[in-house]
């Protein structure tokens, strides 16, 4: 019985103190040892006033009986205790904690306070036994006779920053794991030890590896020194789940923590720092980088006296984060180092393939020369012009070959380690003049000059003669290759401890972004003007390796259209060689030929003879020819010759050029040519309408089926890889021409099929009328039918009523089947009814408000929205020129549907939104980005569905759920797009299950 307290000025301390305060001033103390607070002694009433006008929880226990006085903070931490912990005796109150507090009271008793940071206590404050910690003080409480008469308590709970820190721990523990192991399984060993720390919040650890494509799970590694697994197997089948094995399947399939109650009740599974086992238990994936499924799972027993809640799951996920992050960046380390160790074996074999190769490349080489080099020098010779050119030819590429052969040889070596240099003092000027000569001739031939400057005054430099030829002929053989007008200057100085070479052109120089990678090995400067594009890419780092195997040092500066400057420097003196490799003097062996007749042939002009040259017929076929090597221009068109009339062009540049002079009926090009290679020739044709229809043959020396959808992806009509037959290349033109002619004459029947546009469109005419007429007999057939349904209607509600007492149950459960079958076919004729009318083609439009739309709405489904307790929110809609019946069965079809499929567990909110957007904000396939819509929304909370479903939703008679779950025909959101597409506009759909749909529907503006 509660007794209202006055308070007069002897009870003043009693007043505030919040709901404590009030609870205090209205509890019957007479029925406690305490009696009536007017009674009270001064010093009880005085802490009892400190109480209530403290923030900090304190409380205070008076009596023998130990009675329990507290203010609201204190409350608060009592939980489920409060209030009826109010005039409670404390033994009865704590009686779960009773035991380790004894010690202290008694403390107490003796006037003596106590203290205690953080300890420990097992409460049942929240309906479960809980892990507590509290600091607190005890104080003894005198009485007015000086006695001690209670135990006054300031406290404050750190529960929370115990289990963080704790927490924290862990994660540091599990961060100080050494992740860099060989083997998982010791990693996983690592892991469960770090767990085993933390015995309270993981009193049993145990990690699984998934093996053998995810089918098998083995147990690795466990906190367990006995290595047990108590409630699952050792290895767990996982393409057969049992009702023990189910939640790990479950989270191995979905790669998501599970936590789970146990299945399988046992007595002697760890229970860590606990005396009474976990009853509850959870499944961290340790999941692989970008896959679907962990590759482990740690499987754990959960504190029995702490709540999983939020701060609970965060911890294990951040556990499993942790592991699978540290695994992760391990694997790809390995794999990296897999990678590295890979590449350096494939650049070892590389680097032994050149080498062997390129010496078996010499003895067919030399076989092919040979004989090539008798024939051309004979002294009395049959051979006939054509025939003298064919060897020649074939001598000037074999020797190119060679070249290429060689330099690959070269560069092996230098990569392997193995080439040895010989080094011997060098007159550096004399002998780089006389390879500098051995140019002029080939210089002069394309009307360019070579100057030579040189300092007499440089003294002899220990070179490998041979590495140093190499070096000057590269040079001067990629200067020629991209100097059209102008000179070449190689001249040598010196400058500090260095002799210098310069070799300068007044070529097309080099793009300035291109200049960081021009030693660089296989690069090449794409699309620029030279003499070719041929070339293996090696050449310059070549020079480089060569440069440097003398401790020197070489650079280039170039300026576009102006020229470039190669710069090598080379330091005197011997000091910085090896002294084995240092010699006397080294035989002068020049190789000068082989590069002198490549840049030779750059300047080959085509020489087919008129002799050779078959007279150019009218009724012959002209064929373009594309290539900047002149023997492979002049092999193409002897090849021709014979079957078409052909003409020639250098590069793309010069072939638009020819095109436009002559059109041809076929043209076959080279890809990698200077100024403009064959990609940009076949796409300047094909954007230009007079030359789109030419077909174009591309060739290349790219082979690969990656190189043959490269050329058909840039619009190529053929596509040939070099080497080619002769027979295969006249085989491919003569089909790509003939079907050109095809192409030609198909176009003439274009003109034809127009003829029979006019007759199509009648017949359209006739489809609509038809169909007009067809939903007009829909909307008969299914009026008509109206009239019998109502009667089977009627006639079996009437026989239900009168004859109910004479019907067994067997005859009413027919005629309550029969009943709810006429029930259904109703409103699927009326939807047929609806839908029939929203597709004549009779659409009278009219101003209409959608406010009042909607709220006719309403009102006509107000018996729903009541029995459902649905929300329905609208923002202010516009007034817009509709079809006023249509839309009003659009939108109770929509807000019905709502209503139909709201969850159980939620009330049913429809939300209603209008707003204009542009169509690039849409996403949907709209040709006019400059188009404006009306973009109105209608979004519930209901059961939505699977997004796959966005497209399907709007189709005729589609279901997403059974019949029994809802009713319904399946046709109200086909009629719902049906009345859209009537105005100009679409209907789109989105939800996600158990999370509510929204229908956007989008008018233009």
């Amino acid at each position: 019985m509660n007794k209202n307290i006055t308070i007069e000025s002897q009870l003043d301390f009693l007043s505030g103190g919040g709901e404590m305060g009030e609870r205090i001033r209205r509890f019957d103390w007479t029925t406690t040892p305490l009696g009536d607070p007017e009674t009270w002694e001064q010093s009880l009433k005085t802490c009892v006033r400190i109480i209530l006008t403290s923030a900090q929880p304190m409380f205070i226990w008076w009596g023998p009986s130990r009675i329990n006085i507290y203010n609201d903070s204190y409350a608060q931490f009592m939980g489920k205790k409060h209030p009826a912990g109010l005039g409670a005796k404390a033994e009865e109150l704590w009686k779960e904690i009773w035991e380790p507090l004894v010690p202290r009271i008694e403390s107490v008793e003796r006037n003596e306070g106590t203290y205690d940071d953080s300890f420990f206590l097992i409460m049942e404050r929240k309906g479960y036994q809980e892990e507590v910690y509290v600091s607190f003080c005890y104080s003894p409480a005198s009485g007015d006779d000086g006695k001690v008469k209670g135990l006054f308590c300031v406290c404050s709970e750190t529960t929370e920053r115990i289990i963080n820190e704790r927490s924290l721990h862990t994660l540091r523990d599990l961060g100080a794991v050494v992740y860099d192991e060989k083997s998982l399984d010791d990693i996983y060993l690592n892991v469960v030890e770090a767990l085993g720390k933390n015995d309270k919040d993981f009193p049993y650890a145990i990690i699984y590896k998934t093996e053998n494509k995810g089918s098998d799970a083995i147990a690795v590694a466990s906190t367990d020194k006995n290595n047990r697994q108590y409630i699952l197997p050792g290895i767990i089948d996982m393409e057969h789940p049992t009702i023990i094995t189910s939640d790990f399947c479950r989270a191995y399939n979905s790669n998501k923590i599970i936590v789970t109650e146990v299945k399988k009740p046992t007595n002697d599974i760890p229970k860590g720092f606990w005396k009474t086992a976990a009853s509850r238990f959870i499944y961290i994936p340790i999941s692989a980088a970008g896959s679907n499924h962990p590759y482990a799972i740690l499987f754990a027993a959960l504190n029995p006296y702490r709540e999983f809640d939020e701060a609970y799951l965060q911890f294990c996920e951040h556990i499993g984060q942790r592991i699978s992050l540290e695994i992760n960046k391990m694997l790809a380390l390995g794999e990296e180092r897999k990678r590295v160790e890979a590449l350096e074996q494939i650049d070892k074999a590389k680097t032994v393939f050149f080498s062997n190769i390129s010496h078996e490349f010499r003895t067919p080489l030399t076989l092919i020369l040979n004989p090539l080099e008798e024939l051309l020098n004979q002294q009395t010779s049959t051979l006939s012009p054509e025939e003298r050119q064919n060897i020649e030819t074939s001598h000037r590429n074999a020797v190119r070959l060679l070249k290429l052969v060689n330099t690959l040889l070269d560069f092996s070596r230098i990569e392997s380690g193995r080439q040895q240099a010989s080094y011997a003092p060098t007159d550096i000027v004399q002998f780089t003049k006389n390879l500098a000569s051995n140019f002029r001739s080939v210089i002069e031939k394309a009307g360019l000059q070579l100057i030579i400057k040189a300092s007499a005054s440089i003294k002899p430099v220990y070179l490998d003669r041979s590495m140093w030829e190499k070096i000057v002929f590269n040079l001067l053989s990629n200067a020629f290759k991209y100097t059209l007008t102008g000179s070449i200057t190689v001249e040598l100085g010196a400058e500090d401890k260095f002799a210098v070479l310069q070799v300068k052109d007044t070529g097309v120089g080099i793009p300035k972004e291109e200049l960081p990678h021009m030693f660089e090995r296989f690069h090449r400067v794409q699309n620029v003007t030279g003499r070719t594009f041929e070339g293996t890419g090696i050449g310059l780092s070549l020079i480089k390796e060569l440069v440097l195997l003398h401790a020197g040092e070489i650079g280039v500066e170039s300026e576009l259209n102006k020229g470039s400057v190669f710069t090598v420097r080379i330091p005197f003196g011997k000091e910085h060689l090896p002294q084995k490799q240092i010699t006397t003097g080294s035989e002068e062996r020049l190789t000068s030929s082989m590069y002198v007749e490549e840049a030779g042939t750059l300047l080959v002009t085509n020489k087919v003879t008129e002799a050779v040259k078959t007279p150019e017929k009218g009724d012959l076929p002209l064929v373009l020819v594309v290539d900047d090597n002149a023997d492979m221009r002049e092999h193409i068109q002897l090849v021709l010759l014979k079957h078409f009339n052909v003409i020639t062009a250098t590069n793309g540049l010069d072939a638009l050029q020819k095109v436009n002079e002559q059109m041809p009926a076929l043209v076959v090009s080279d890809i990698m040519m200077p100024v403009m290679d064959g990609i940009g020739l076949l796409k300047a044709m094909k954007l230009n309408k007079a030359t789109a229809h030419i077909p174009v043959m591309l060739l290349t020396a790219r082979a690969g089926e990656e190189s043959r959808i490269e050329g058909w992806e840039t619009g190529a009509d053929d596509y040939l890889t070099k080497p080619f037959s002769s027979k295969e290349l006249i085989s491919r033109i003569s089909s790509q021409i003939k079907t050109q002619q095809i192409r030609t004459e198909a176009l003439t029947d274009v003109i034809e099929q127009k003829k029979h546009s006019r007759t199509l469109e009648e017949k359209n005419k006739e489809l609509r009328k038809m169909n007009d007429e067809l939903s007009s007999f829909a909307y008969v057939s299914s009026h008509d039918l109206q009239e019998p349904l109502r009667k089977i209607q009627m006639f079996s509600k009437r026989i239900m009523e009168k004859e109910v007492h004479v019907l067994s149950e067997e005859g009413k459960n027919f005629f309550l089947r029969m009943d709810n079958a006429a029930k259904r076919m109703q409103l699927l004729i009326n939807d047929l009814l609806t839908y029939s009318r929203t597709n004549t083609s009779q659409k009278h439009f009219e101003r209409t408000n959608l406010n009042e739309l909607i709220a006719e709405v309403k009102q006509e489904l107000y018996e729903k929205i009541m029995a459902t307790g649905t929300i329905i929110e609208s923002e202010q809609l516009p007034e817009l020129s509709l079809i006023p019946f249509q839309f009003k069965q659009l939108f109770t079809n929509l807000i019905a549907n709502s209503i139909k499929f709201a969850r159980t567990d939620v009330q049913p909110h429809i939300t209603i939104k209008c707003a204009q957007v542009n169509a690039s904000q849409i996403d949907e396939h709209i040709s006019n980005k400059e188009k404006k819509y009306w973009r109105f929304s209608v979004a519930d909370n209901g059961t939505g569905f699977d997004p796959k479903y966005n497209e399907q939703i709007f189709g005729l008679f589609q279901r997403l759920h059974g019949r029994k779950e809802y009713e319904g025909t399946g046709i109200g959101l086909a009629i719902a797009k049906k009345v859209i597409e009537n105005h100009n506009g679409f209907i789109t759909a989105e939800g996600k299950e158990d999370e509510g749909a929204t229908i956007h529907i989008y008018l233009p503006v």
